[in-house]
């Protein structure tokens, strides 16, 4: 069964031997990507930081970063199977008298759970921070000796098309500046940079702000169950579908 958020990934990542804990205080400024560099380079072990300078909870690295660790987390053997599942809907036909119904059945069952559901709640919201909201705390890394600071490296960013009103999920690194300011790394003619071009006369005009959410799996911040980004979603940023088709349920 896929893991439904990051604490429960972490427990597989260990039962199956692809996890290393690392209890000493690491620096987020250069330390944790230089010394995570060396392992992935020697193909090691997804990392688990647990004492960050300076921050209130743990840092997960490298947890994708092998096709072991992929499948893992979209309960796969290998990723060609999802794209035989996916070839197994496009080729559906109608079937045939009674019997050919019923074998559909289970298929229909599988297809019908795969769309999204639209929630009034969710685990994301079991801590809710509404006075004074801070990036202090959060161990946010400084990757690269030449970077202009510290990065969030795997943002989703959710927009909106500004007149269609399609959703576009988009994995761009936000730039820190302070503890409540952040700058956004897009492509201007991509996703998220393509509704924020398209806004522009409506904020110069309207005196209006683009609007923007990002979620991150916040596992030793939000609640018990972090902030409820599951690790077979977490790929959906960097893997959009074609422009113009909404990768997410929308209201």
């Amino acid at each position: 069964m896929a893991s439904t958020d990051l604490r429960e990934f972490i427990s597989a990542l260990e039962r199956a031997g692809e996890l290393r804990r690392v209890t000493s205080e690491v620096d987020p400024i250069l330390e944790i990507t230089e010394i995570t560099d060396r392992v992935s380079k020697a193909g090691g072990p997804a990392l688990l930081f647990e004492h960050v300078k300076g921050a209130s909870m743990p840092v997960l690295i490298n947890a994708f970063g092998s096709p072991t660790r992929m499948n893992l987390a979209l309960q796969v053997a290998s990723p060609g199977d999802l794209a035989a599942e996916l070839q197994e809907v496009l080729d559906l036909k109608a079937p045939e008298g009674l019997l050919g119904k019923l074998r559909m059945l289970p298929k229909l069952q599988d297809l019908a759970g795969a769309f999204p559901k639209l929630v009034k709640d969710g685990p994301c919201k079991e801590v809710v921070v509404r006075d004074n909201p801070s990036l202090a705390g959060i161990p946010v890394l400084q990757c690269r000796p030449a970077d202009a600071g510290r990065h969030i490296t795997f943002p989703l960013v959710f927009t909106q098309d500004p007149e269609t009103g399609v959703p576009n999920c988009g994995a761009y690194r936000m730039q820190v500046f302070d503890e409540r300011t952040t700058g956004m790394h897009w492509h201007v003619q991509k996703g998220g940079g393509a509704h924020r071009r398209a806004d522009i006369p409506r904020e110069s005009y309207r005196g209006e702000n683009h609007p923007a959410a990002d979620a991150n799996d916040l596992a030793g911040h939000a609640g018990p169950r972090g902030s409820g980004l599951s690790p077979g979603g977490a790929p959906r940023g960097p893997s959009p579908p074609p422009e113009g088709h909404a990768p997410f349920a929308s209201p």
